[in-house]
């Protein structure tokens, strides 16, 4: 039959014409409607302490977070608000730190870890107020800046817990809450900062976590909640604060500095490449996403970090901003002769690499990327040049360009990071896969020299003997002809060792935590004595940044990163897809 005649029938103009109308109807409804939008942040409070660790309730009406105030010795507290507009409710008191609040599935208590003099209660507390019940008490897990170590599993019978011990790195276990039984469930390799973050899917199937490599980098891992079917999400290996599941199961978003900056992201289970959610301003951290009402929440830290020097001596005056922009300064590094700094600046909206003198002024930018994330300047042995790299979303790029403004960035290497030069400027060492490497000044002619994996901030020393890089809780050396035998050096007096490190003619500059005094300390290790002491302490670090400081050629000043204004936003967006 034509389809002329087809279409002429009465029963099928019928059936055109009713589907026209549901269709007209259809789309009056949805102009008249609308879609869902989702809406712009809106911060439901600021702070000049700090706030960090969001958890929604299951039914997506409350939020729980941690938060202290702005001294270094005020302890973290457990804080309850209702949402969107009612007015936080304190739920925890005393001189120990309560962080990760984790809701149990009926929304009916609160799970926490309190921690105290390198140990770590697991505390449960009635959601609506009563006593609090300690389940089970084990060894913190040491880190710089506290990451998320709290997630109650949707049985509503156990929390997996980040624990600690000796020498050992971070791990995820699983405790009974009827007996406090602890059975560890997650492995990471020695030489590491182990796992962190943990974090349940809606359905409970699938444990999401992160695993901090010998580097202040991580990625995401996802397992059972047994601990099997372990898989890799990403390999970018940056600082994250901070993940949580959409209420779908399919995504998780993340904070983490990738690119330029730290940016909230999001990334499928399945599969794929984060994507940028371009919600958040200045670090953003710790997301939390309700199950119900679509909504998320976040911290945001608008922190502006200066570069300060100070005398080396310790009973020397205070010291002084001498870097000081509209944005952060940080990664300060003194030429040979000590005449002029180079350092990391992203006053102009991307981290590039300026130049000054040695007090600060005559300020000129370097480099001008405009996106990836630059690393620590370090200045050839002749003052000429300065080694850096580029950390992009495909890994680390090594490059080196004329300290002078207009000048060509030379990329020497793929795939590496943390290049320092030797000290007759013929040669270069660097990080790759895991390993320390040498190459000639323009990248050539490679050849590893360390083959335990995790070795991080090799530097030379004087006397060019050897490559002495950090590992966990220890300082490591190699010689610098490829084949010699690693050893260990010497122990770090604090037991967790964090940042960058620097040679000196009698001895080693190192940075470490001092978790008793909450302060990063300087420390120089005498090759004479075989003894440590404290240099120099920082108690208001940028901890948003990788850790580092510079000695001058002299000896008589330090350059460091220091906080000059912060506070804490907590900010929520409505209607989350």
């Amino acid at each position: 039959m034509p389809v002329s005649t087809l279409l002429r029938r009465p029963a099928v103009l019928l059936a055109l014409g009713l589907c026209a109308i549901a269709a007209v109807t259809t789309l009056l409804g949805s102009l008249t409607k609308g879609t869902a939008v989702e809406s712009k942040p809106v911060t439901l409070s600021d702070t000049a302490g700090v706030v960090a660790y969001l958890a929604f309730s299951p039914d997506g009406n409350r939020l729980a977070y941690s938060q202290r105030g702005v001294s270094k010795d005020d302890a973290f507290h457990i804080f309850v608000r209702r949402l969107p507009s009612g007015a936080a409710q304190q739920f925890t008191t005393g001189s120990a730190n309560d962080i990760s609040p984790a809701w149990s599935p009926d929304g009916g208590f609160i799970a926490l870890l309190r921690l105290d003099s390198g140990r770590a209660q697991c505390i449960i507390v009635p959601a609506n107020g009563g006593p609090e019940r300690k389940i089970a008490e084990f060894p913190a897990a040491g880190v710089i800046q506290p990451l998320p170590r709290l997630a109650w599993l949707r049985d509503g019978k156990s929390v997996a817990v980040v624990t600690g011990g000796e020498n050992q790195p971070a791990s995820i276990a699983l405790v009974d809450t009827s007996n406090g039984s602890l059975r560890r469930i997650t492995n990471p390799p020695d030489g590491t900062e182990g796992d962190w973050s943990p974090a349940l899917s809606p359905d409970g199937s699938t444990l999401a976590f992160t695993r901090s490599g010998a580097s202040e980098g991580a990625d995401i891992y996802i397992c059972d909640p047994s601990g099997a079917n372990l898989h890799r999400l990403t390999f970018d290996d940056r600082t994250i604060r901070g993940l949580a599941w959409t209420p779908t199961g399919s995504d998780l978003v993340f904070a983490a500095a990738l690119g330029n900056g730290m940016r909230l992201w999001r990334i499928a289970v399945n599969g794929g490449s984060p994507r940028n959610l371009f919600l958040s301003g200045n670090f953003p951290g710790y997301p939390a996403v309700s199950l119900a009402h679509n909504r998320l929440a976040y911290t945001e830290s608008p922190s502006v970090s200066s570069v300060w020097r100070a005398p080396v001596e310790a009973s020397a005056p205070a010291g002084r901003p001498i870097l000081r922009s509209s944005g952060r300064e940080f990664a300060p590094s003194y030429s040979p002769d000590g005449k002029r700094i180079a350092d990391i600046s992203d006053q102009t909206g991307f981290s590039e690499v300026w130049v000054s003198d040695s007090d600060g002024g005559s300020r000129v930018q370097i480099t001008s990327f405009k996106g990836p994330q630059t690393g620590r300047p370090h200045w050839s042995p002749d003052g000429q040049w300065l080694l850096f790299d580029l950390r992009r979303d495909g890994g680390g790029e090594v490059y080196k360009t004329l300290a002078e403004p207009g000048s060509k960035p030379v990329r020497l290497l793929n795939a590496s990071s943390g290049a320092t030069w030797s000290h007759d400027g013929k040669s270069i060492y660097f990080q790759q896969h895991g390993f320390l490497w040498k190459a000639a000044a323009d990248g050539g002619n490679p050849e590893q020299l360390t083959t335990r994996p995790g070795g991080n901030g090799g530097v030379e020393s004087v006397d060019g003997k050897f490559l002495y890089y950090r590992d966990r809780r220890s300082i490591w050396r190699v010689p610098t002809t490829a084949g010699g035998a690693e050893e260990a050096a010497f122990d770090t007096d604090f037991g967790f060792f964090g940042g960058s490190l620097q040679t000196a003619p009698k001895g080693i500059y190192y940075m470490e935590f001092d978790r008793g005094d909450r302060a990063m300390v300087i420390s120089f290790f005498d090759y004479s004595t075989k003894r440590s002491s404290a240099a120099f302490r920082m108690h208001v670090a940028d901890f948003s940044v990788p850790m580092s400081f510079e000695v001058s050629p002299d000896g008589k000043y330090i350059l460091y990163p220091m906080v000059d204004q912060s506070q804490t936003n907590l900010r929520l967006v409505e209607n989350f897809k």
